[in-house]
């Protein structure tokens, strides 16, 4: 069994000696199904300040993240591997003036992150937020991410909501996976998804489908604070719109005799750029954690297009302030609209 490290928060080994010490810190870094190198992928020395400071601390978060990467969420109706891109697996070996130190346990490591009150690395608990989440009665509705220590058995228990004694249970196969939000048992109606490891209930979700028969909703996929795909949908409203940019300059004639019908001032480095702004339709007070998660995430897609959140500040709206609670964001394309890239 590894433990986890959220990569985007910090990720502390330490070694104490004496003055002038010579420290040193390898790390070993691996994608599934390879195995751990034979060579460090980095290598980290210093020496032991002085006789007040006698502790050297290394961050191994930075190097770790550099072998995860989230490109796109594929959808799914069962339990799936996960894509081994989006995780990484880490060993740390602990020297002093050249001879190894304790042994450090293995990590597996994923791109989330930690918030100031939680502490350095906070404790693994889920990929998923718990609560009740509104999905798409049409469609994929997206899926929930698991991390299984293989040393015992896994399960998944979906509970209808429309009778709430339908009840399907599924056993978790893969060490990174993830399952459907909603049973395809139970597509129209939604379920109750708990997920217990050896029997013990670790994470409980409500999904409620439902439809949308007036707006074309907009499916939001972006990795959560965990490090993992979550899918958001917009309901309701959205406005798209498009903005041109380009350099103009005054150019010199051709002679003295020259041709009237020719520009002067010409125009150059033309491109445009596209914005979307959404609604979420009326939730629960609960989303407030998801949009905060939302809008801190480093990768985001709309209908599987690259964008970016303008949205910079947004009220964490209450049930009893608010009564009807919606949220209204705005996200630009991350792309121009002419490829300029190659």
């Amino acid at each position: 069994m590894s433990n986890t490290i959220n990569v985007r928060s910090p990720k502390i080994v330490t070694v104490t000696g004496v003055a002038n010490d010579d420290v040193k810190v390898e790390i070993y870094l691996w994608n599934s199904p390879a195995s751990q190198p034979l060579t460090p992928t980095f290598t980290l020395e210093k020496p032991i300040p002085s006789s007040v400071i006698t502790q050297c601390s290394f961050d191994i978060s930075p190097y770790c993240r550099g072998f995860i990467e989230h490109v796109n969420y594929v959808e799914v109706t069962a339990d799936t591997a996960a894509n081994v891109n989006e995780y990484a697996y880490c060993h740390v070996k602990l020297f002093k003036n050249g001879s190894p130190l304790f042994a450090v346990p293995d990590f597996i490591c994923f791109d989330g992150f930690g918030y100031h009150s939680e502490g350095a690395n906070p404790e693994f608990t889920g990929f998923l937020t718990d609560g009740s989440y509104y999905v798409n009665s049409v469609g994929n509705s997206g899926g929930v991410y698991y991390y299984d220590d293989q040393t015992v058995t896994w399960t998944a228990r979906y509970t209808d909501l429309a009778t709430g004694g339908t009840v399907t249970t599924i056993t978790l196969a893969n060490e990174v996976g993830y399952i459907p939000y909603v049973h395809l048992s139970y597509l129209t109606t939604g379920n109750k998804l708990e997920i217990f490891r050896d029997g013990v209930l670790k994470n409980s979700y409500t999904f409620i489908a439902q439809g949308e028969c007036k707006y074309q909703t907009i499916n939001c996929d972006f990795v959560n604070k965990f490090g993992a795909w979550q899918r958001l949908v917009f309901f309701k409203a959205s406005k798209e719109s498009f903005a041109m940019t380009n350099t103009e300059y005054n150019l010199m004639p051709e002679s003295i005799d020259y041709n009237v019908k020719k520009n002067v001032r010409q125009v150059f480095n033309v491109n445009g750029s596209e914005k979307i702004s959404v609604n979420t339709g009326w939730v629960f007070e609960s989303y407030s954690e998801v949009m905060k998660q939302l809008m801190l995430s480093e990768k985001i897609l709309l209908d599987d297009k690259p964008v970016i959140i303008e949205t910079k500040s947004l009220e964490l709206q209450k049930n009893i302030n608010d009564r009807n609670i919606n949220y209204n964001l705005s996200f630009k394309y991350a792309n121009p609209t002419l490829n300029y890239n190659i």
